[in-house]
């Protein structure tokens, strides 16, 4: 197993769509935090407090919130594209009799595929989160806002990390779905359409059922975005950040538990779909 995972972080390092990627993530975060500090020194009438909020997004304790926050939405999208491209695109160079035949199950196979995709997502992780800290320092000290790191205590620390795992689950059932469909599709178009479809479609979809009322209002708690957002709500976020997320505050969100669960049901569901298609089908090169 070693040597598969091995081997397959070997593949996905070379690949220069995984560095790509990472410089579209880290490309994202910079101009999030430029753009920020443009609309701070800006002068825009009638807008309130939603600018007078910006100041505290740029500052140095809501750097890494603010990274993970964008890695829970735009990074989906980059996570999504990764791991169903390291297991679609076997079948589209028609490498995938290859691999079968050279590893020793298809299922040690798969785990590998899917341990060295969370290896480097939890590395591309940790880079963001350095990005968006070095970027704090930076706008902090061209807006000239004060350097303060008295909220660096043991409970802050804790909370960042918890919460890096909680962004790291809330991704994981996207990106399980596309690699689902790119076995099932035997392609790495389908993965990376549907996961990034359902990511934004559904967010339409359960606002449509929301407003519908009755059971079918009840019906998102039990989808993905509901539950996602009630994760990631857990984090202890300025109202600014929250704001800048899009999060909607008057919806009433399923509870923490309820949503680990659910989401765990999926990724659970979408792993043994995954899985039991690519055992029971034949490989084609």
């Amino acid at each position: 197993m070693i040597r598969l995972i091995s081997a397959e972080m070997f593949k996905l390092r070379k690949r220069s769509m995984t560095k790509v990627l990472l410089f579209v993530l880290v490309g994202i975060i910079v101009l999030v935090y430029f753009l920020l500090l443009a609309v701070s020194k800006a002068n825009i009438p009638n807008a309130g407090a939603r600018v007078g909020d910006i100041p505290n997004l740029l500052g140095l304790p809501v750097a890494l919130p603010l990274a993970m926050s964008l890695f829970a939405s735009f990074g989906c999208v980059l996570t999504i594209i990764l791991v169903a491209s390291s297991m679609g695109n076997e079948y589209n160079w028609r490498t995938i009799r290859t691999a079968v035949v050279s590893s020793e199950s298809r299922f040690k196979l798969l785990t590998a595929k899917l341990i060295s995709a969370a290896i480097l997502i939890l590395i591309g992780m940790v880079i963001g989160l350095a990005t968006g800290f070095i970027m704090s320092l930076i706008t902090t000290a061209i807006g000239g806002y004060k350097f303060d790191f008295s909220f660096a205590t043991g409970t802050y620390l804790w909370d960042q990390f918890l919460q890096f795992w909680r962004t790291f689950f809330v991704i994981m059932p996207y990106a399980l779905l596309a690699f689902m469909f790119s076995i099932i599709g035997r392609s790495a178009m389908p993965g990376i359409a549907s996961g990034i479809g359902f990511l934004f479609l559904e967010q339409i979809i359960t606002a449509l059922m929301t407003l519908a009322g009755g059971w079918i209002a009840k019906v998102p708690s039990y989808l993905l975005y509901f539950n996602v957002q009630s994760i990631t709500s857990l984090a202890k976020l300025p109202s600014g950040l929250r704001n800048f997320g899009g999060g909607n505050n008057t919806i009433q969100l399923p509870g923490p538990v309820h949503a680990f669960i659910t989401l765990a049901i999926y990724s659970i569901a979408f792993t043994f779909i995954a899985f039991y298609f690519f055992r029971k089908r034949d490989v084609t090169g």
